[in-house]
């Protein structure tokens, strides 16, 4: 029997009453941008970021604590009564005492990391040095945690302000964790011809221990950039979730009131783009992967405020 836990902006969580020690999670092909869900989903887009989530999972295998989340079978699906349309998108993983902490790292610049450098010379309050332009790598990466809002907009939390919310012990781990699993994920991405702009991580503690949770490195969470599209001055090609973002600038939308209807073009980029990045990070066809390439788009539990 399956019983609904929580509706967020792409996942649909569940509890099974037979083990009540695991979730299910459904990724959705929702997506959403200032912290808006769009009225129409992306085609694909949640079996990729669970393909994408597991490659990353099954990499850092051993490194840290992690969820362990498992992809289910049609067996398994039809056990807790869900249909096709949830194959390649549904996991089991072990559930988690989360912090409400959004743990980013930055490691060029870029997004907003850029437009606080143009004001300030600094990125999450940290010090750069001049002459850095657009798409640079930073000489280090950088920790800049957020506030974890169940409505709204994350908030940035100096390192000094995350000592406050959550302990400094606490804090300091945090910091440690995600700059090693950036780095992790830099060789390996690095060898597929790829750069991980900036990422962003959450954690919860499991039996008492600290371990990686949610989604790891999917381009929902992550700029991913071809390393060939890389130039000074120049923001590379993306093939991410900041083709949305951009999208919707040129149309003058802020995030404030209904957004504008998805062209159907910036939708078929995003699906193909997402697709890219399962493809080059695992060097398997996404066609392979559990469900039907071309099944329309799933939108789960949530219902959009703007729908009629």
């Amino acid at each position: 029997m399956l019983e609904l836990k929580n509706t967020g902006k792409v996942r649909d969580s569940y509890v099974v009453s037979s083990d009540p020690s695991r979730l299910v999670v459904v990724a959705t092909d929702r997506i959403s941008a200032y912290d808006v869900v769009m009225t129409e989903g992306v085609p694909r887009k949640g079996r990729v970021l669970t393909a994408v989530s597991l490659f990353w999972f099954d990499a850092l295998k051993g490194k840290l604590a992690t969820q362990t989340p498992v992809l289910f079978d049609k067996v398994d699906l039809d056990a807790i009564g869900l249909h096709d349309e949830f194959l390649g998108r549904t996991t089991s993983v072990r559930r988690a005492e989360m912090v409400p902490i959004e743990c980013v790292v930055r490691g060029y610049l870029a997004g907003s990391a850029w437009k606080e450098y143009l004001r300030y010379q600094s990125v999450g309050d940290i010090a750069m040095r001049s002459g850095l332009m657009l798409g640079s790598k930073l000489d280090r990466p950088v920790f800049t945690p957020t506030t974890k809002e169940a409505e709204g907009h994350d908030l940035p939390l100096s390192l000094s302000q995350l000592r406050a919310r959550v302990g400094t012990s606490l804090a300091c781990e945090l910091e440690e964790i995600s700059l090693f699993v950036y780095g992790e994920a830099m060789r390996v991405a690095a060898d597929k011809g790829l750069v991980i702009a900036d990422t962003k991580f959450e954690f919860g503690y499991i039996d008492g221990k600290l371990a990686l949770c949610d989604e790891v490195l999917t381009p929902d969470s992550s700029r991913y950039w071809r390393v060939e599209s890389m130039g000074l001055g120049r923001e590379p090609v993306q093939l991410d979730k900041q083709i949305l973002r951009d999208w919707l600038s040129e149309t003058g939308w802020n995030g404030a009131g209904r957004p504008p209807t998805l062209d159907a073009k910036v939708i078929e980029k995003l699906s193909l783009s997402y697709v890219a990045i399962y493809e080059t990070l695992s060097g398997l066809s996404f066609t392979d992967w559990p469900g039907n390439y071309d099944l329309r788009c799933y939108l789960g539990e949530r219902t959009n405020k703007y729908e009629s």
